[in-house]
């Protein structure tokens, strides 16, 4: 089985990314594995430029993943799109200071830091609020324009785009739904390449075979976490992988694609894990676990059914109107027959 192309998450402060990348030790790990990185561009300051010009120098392809201040919601969702159109080009005034070079632009499609915190605290009183966005359609369409504007801007300046998803964003697909962008603001968006987060510490229990279910039907898998990351108010941390399920997940995605990223680059340095991904066997057997993740698409068959019919209300309402007339007519047919004979 040939080796697929790694690429690490890095989302680190400008004082522990220039301690990550003090000596050479990290760039050559990196050169040895020709792996990429995907930066986290928490701040546009001289220390990351620093940093940049390092791997650009190793010849180690770094993409600009644009990130926002924190109170502007972090992410790039239908709800930050100016802030986003507006880092972005001050990345690119930044960029061109400094000398840098990027490979790609990546854009990390989840909810606004505030909502990811409301929702998980209590649920039931955002209801009210998604329920307005998800009867919105001007609003929405108007932001999936501007969305689209951004990607066209961004790739008309050169770059490939890759955006880092959750996985329902393929069963919102499938079952032609807008109601996760709506409510969420999570579209799905046109990139170069659609990296799924299908880290298994969202599901520990689980990882595995949600991982399965949807490796063969994306362009590239994320795997983690293995540490690292934003913290949102009043959720705990995602649950540090170990290195046998971190291991497991390698092997499972290596056998559905040719790309897979890591999250994170400096969990895996603070657990010791680059030597043992240097010395990893990519041909090692590992056996998908077919009965759970069939279970797990089962599960999505009956998510995406009910995207589709929160998607489509009219069409739903007349199924339920002619449904409801035939079987009416059906006994009275039944009823005139009985009554005949």
């Amino acid at each position: 089985m040939s080796k697929p192309v790694l690429t690490f998450f890095c989302e680190l402060d400008p004082e522990p990314l220039s301690e990550l990348f003090s000596g050479s030790k990290i760039i050559n790990m990196l050169s040895k594995l020709d792996a990429n990185l995907s930066l986290g561009l928490l701040d546009l300051s001289n220390e990351r430029a620093e940093v940049i010009k390092k791997l650009n120098k190793a010849k180690i392809p770094v993409t600009a993943w644009i990130l926002l201040d924190k109170d502007q919601g972090y992410w790039t969702s239908l709800d930050t799109l100016e802030e986003t159109a507006i880092q972005y080009n001050q990345f690119k005034a930044w960029k061109a200071r400094h000398k840098l070079e990027f490979a790609a632009v990546g854009l990390d499609i989840e909810p606004k830091l505030t909502t990811m915190s409301s929702l998980y605290k209590n649920l039931w009183n955002h209801a009210p609020i998604l329920a307005k966005r998800l009867i919105s359609n001007q609003n929405y369409f108007e932001k999936m324009a501007t969305a689209r504007a951004l990607i066209q801007s961004i790739r008309a300046d050169g770059y490939a785009i890759e955006t880092y998803q959750f996985p329902t964003v393929v069963d919102e697909r499938k079952a032609k739904s807008h109601v996760l962008a709506k409510t969420l603001g999570i579209p799905s968006l046109n990139a170069d390449r659609e990296v799924l987060m299908l880290y298994a510490s969202f599901f520990p229990s689980y990882g595995d075979s949600i991982l399965w279910s949807y490796a063969k039907q994306c362009q590239a898998v994320g795997v983690g976490s293995t540490g690292g990351g934003v913290e949102i108010e009043g959720m705990p941390p995602l649950k540090t992988m170990h290195w046998i399920d971190l291991k497991r997940d390698l092997l499972l995605a290596s056998k559905a694609v040719d790309n897979i990223y890591i999250f994170s680059l400096e969990g895996c340095v603070m657990n010791n894990f680059m030597d043992r991904l240097l010395d990893l066997d990519w041909s090692t057997q590992v056996i998908p676990p077919e009965r759970s993740a069939l279970g797990i698409s089962l599960i999505r068959k009956v998510g995406q059914g009910l995207l589709w019919t929160l998607s489509h209300p009219l069409e739903v309402m007349l199924g339920l109107i002619v449904a409801t007339s035939f079987m009416k007519l059906m006994r009275k047919v039944f009823q005139k027959r009985r009554g005949g004979s």
